[in-house]
């Protein structure tokens, strides 16, 4: 490999060999050095914008320098190819058509095609982001994503455990970076504790090992995740990881869930079927999406196409969500906005038929690969993986919130007011709770005479909960209803003191 020349000047030997390896990651930097010294050079503009368009997250930093060769005398025509692309990820849909349609004039008959879709994706794009999503994005923190790519997020249904994969320093097989300029993946877990998840780690020497290692799925209870190891010898098979304590040892698939080539898969609620993505002979184009259910003999039976899904493009991360009737997958075809977006279809147990796929929509899908989404039992929340402002790294793990669905999960708190005085009547007393951002009133509840029990159902938020009660000093406190996690019920007891300048 060339190394950098003496006194840190770039080597552009270096930087073309970084770029032929697609090491864009080092290849970048050498040739921002270099257009420092020749800033009108148009190969090291074009290698610099084609270093971005393959980098998450900076592909519409590409304009500029893919712009710049514009100017050149000789043009090739991939630059419009390359600019539209570049343009399509900055969001200026209508410029990234006009260089499509300049690129198709000399384009061969396969370029042709290949700028007729990416025209259909713009089209589809300025669709969805003039109606975008009421969603709210979170940043699931650094206790979870680094600096590296971080992605393929699994949550189980009631949000207790998180798995995803990382290409991370650290990792078991990251002695080396890679011929990329990334290290070897690992998975990586966490558990929620009081609403925060706790700081990562590998899932185990059972799982991780001097390959790459990705989660492709986990079940809903959390007891199966799915693994797809990249290896020379054995690529293109899926495993289980069966979790009790730990994750136990990977378990191949049998046959004929694993067949040809097979890249990703996920159990549905009760663990009997397992949906996954193949190429195999008999697909519609590239890899497809396939359900297979468990005989009584634990035997896989034959797998069925779910051809409503499949294109002649690929398919990728089945996701039976925890209803056990909603199917979320990707694909780079249908309508999608560009690369990769996230699908949905429906089973309909009347019919017996699945719904047409539909597009998630804007912003949970982008104009970059969006390969998998993970929802909890309320479907309100999901988790995925991309590269947003605000982001810690290359790739994140986000917390997806949708807003327009009615939040539907509520901690009980059951207590009792014990009053300073046994004699003290609690007619008509009542606890008032509000919240605790916005001090809006959120209700009343009213205590048991007799008892002086009582009984809140809060949904996740922080309230303020307040007693005014005659003779008595006025009673004040917060309780921190987590949104992250399983919710146990809260037990609180509330004693009153005397106000004796009351009395």
């Amino acid at each position: 490999m060339a190394q950098p020349k003496a006194g840190g000047i770039p080597d552009p030997e270096m930087a073309n060999e970084h770029y032929g390896h697609r090491n864009f990651t080092m290849a970048l930097p050498i040739y921002i050095a270099l257009l420092k010294k020749d800033y009108s050079n148009y190969t090291y503009n074009f290698r610099a914008g084609m270093c971005y368009l393959n980098l998450n997250g900076k592909k519409k930093e590409a304009i500029k320098y893919l712009e710049y060769n514009l100017k050149s005398p000789k043009i090739e025509n991939d630059l419009y190819l390359r600019l539209g692309e570049a343009y399509h990820y900055g969001l200026r849909f209508d410029d990234a058509i006009k260089m499509f349609n300049t690129y198709k004039v000399k384009a061969d008959k396969e370029g042709k095609l290949l700028a007729d879709r990416y025209i259909k994706q713009c089209e589809n794009a300025k669709i969805f982001v003039a109606s975008p999503m009421d969603v709210t994005f979170t940043n699931v923190g650094k206790d979870i994503n680094s600096e590296f790519p971080d992605y393929y997020p699994y949550v189980t249904s009631d949000e207790s455990m998180l798995i995803y994969t990382s290409r991370r320093r650290g990792n078991v097989g990251a002695t080396q970076v890679e011929m990329d300029g990334y290290f070897a993946s690992d998975i990586l877990s966490s558990k929620s504790l009081a609403g925060v998840f706790a700081k990562s780690k590998g899932v185990g020497p059972n799982v991780n090992g001097n390959f790459d290692e990705q989660c492709t799925g986990l079940s809903a209870d959390g007891k199966y995740m799915t693994v797809y190891v990249d290896d020379i010898a054995t690529s293109g098979d899926i495993y289980f990881a069966p979790y009790k304590i730990t994750f136990g040892k990977l378990e191949k698939i049998e046959e004929p869930v694993n067949d040809e080539f097979e890249t990703a898969g996920s159990l549905a609620p009760g663990n009997d079927i397992i949906y996954f993505a193949s190429e195999r002979d008999g697909g519609q184009g590239g890899t497809d999406i396939y359900m297979c259910k468990k005989l009584p003999t634990l035997k896989w039976a034959k797998p069925i196409p779910i051809a409503i899904c499949n294109t002649k493009y690929n398919e990728d991360f089945p996701f039976m969500a925890p209803d056990g009737k909603t199917l979320y997958f990707s694909s780079e075809g249908h309508n999608t906005m560009g690369g990769y977006d996230l699908f949905y279809t429906v089973w309909d147990e009347v019919k017996n038929i699945w719904s047409e796929p539909k597009n998630i929509g804007y912003p949970v899908n982008t104009m970059e690969n969006d390969r998998t989404i993970s929802y909890t039992a309320n479907n309100r929340v999901a988790y995925v993986s991309s590269s947003r402002d605000g982001g810690i790294g290359d790739i994140d793990i986000w917390r997806i919130v949708f807003n327009e669905v009615q939040a539907n999960s509520f901690t009980t708190v059951i207590g009792k007011v014990i009053m300073p005085d046994e004699t003290m009547s609690k007619e008509n007393l009542s606890i008032e709770v509000s919240n605790a951002s916005n001090k809006e009133s959120y209700g009343t509840y009213r205590v048991n005479e007799k008892t002086g029990k009582f009984v809140l159902a809060l949904p996740p938020g922080k309230y303020e909960i307040s007693i005014n009660m005659e003779k008595c000093k006025p009673f004040f406190d917060v309780i921190t209803i987590f949104d992250i996690g399983p919710q146990a019920e809260i037990e609180k007891t509330i004693m009153l003191d005397l106000d004796w300048d009351k009395k």
